[in-house]
C-alpha cells in the first residue's frame, strides 16, 4: 500500500475524500487492512509445502501485525471521539464568550450612560443649592465612587450590600 493510498485521513484510495469524516476513514482503513491481510494470507498458502516454516513464520508475523493493527484502531477511535468532544466543547464555549462580550459591552455602555446623567444630575444639584461646585470636582468624586464600586465588584458584593456592610446594617 503506498503512503498517499489510504494512509491519512486525506487520502484518495477507495473513496476516500478530503471531506470524510474521520470514523469512516477508519472503516475504510480497517477494511483495506482486512483485504491486504487474507491477500498474503492466500500467497502464504501458495508457498511449497516444503517450506512449512517459511509459512507458519509468515502467519505468525502476520497475526503480531493483525493484533498491533486492531489496537491502533481502537486507540485512534478513542482519540476521534476525544477530538470530536472537545471541538463541541470549543464551539459552546466561543459562543458562550461572544455572549459575555456583547453583555459586558451594554453593561459597559449602560454604565457609561448612567455616569453621564449622575454627573448631570450633581451639576442641576449643586446649581440649584446655591453651590459652586464645578465639573471637575464633581468627575473627582465619581472618580472615587468607580473606585468604591469596583472593590465592591471585586469583593463580589452587590452596592446595596456594600453599602449595608458600611453602615453595618445586616
Amino acid at each position: 500500500m503506498s503512503a498517499s493510498a489510504g494512509c491519512s485521513p486525506s487520502g484518495h484510495s477507495s473513496g476516500l475524500g478530503p471531506g470524510m469524516s474521520m470514523f469512516r476513514w477508519l472503516e475504510v482503513l480497517e477494511k483495506e487492512f482486512d483485504k491486504a491481510f487474507v491477500d498474503v494470507d492466500l500467497l502464504l498458502g501458495e508457498i511449497d509445502p516444503d517450506q512449512v516454516d517459511i509459512t507458519y513464520e509468515g502467519r505468525q508475523k502476520m497475526t503480531s501485525l493483525s493484533s498491533c493493527f486492531a489496537q491502533l484502531c481502537h486507540k485512534t477511535q478513542t482519540v476521534f471521539q476525544l477530538n470530536h468532544k472537545l471541538e463541541a466543547q470549543l464551539v459552546d464555549l466561543r459562543s458562550e464568550l461572544t455572549e459575555a462580550k456583547s453583555e459586558r459591552t451594554v453593561v459597559e455602555k449602560e454604565v457609561h450612560d448612567l455616569l453621564l446623567q449622575l454627573h448631570a444630575l450633581q451639576l442641576q444639584l449643586s446649581a440649584k443649592q446655591g453651590q459652586a461646585e464645578d465639573s471637575d470636582t464633581i468627575k473627582d468624586r465619581l472618580i472615587v465612587q468607580g473606585n468604591y464600586f469596583g472593590a465592591l465588584h471585586g469583593a463580589g458584593l452587590s452596592v446595596t450590600e456594600g453599602y449595608q456592610e458600611e453602615l453595618c446594617i445586616t
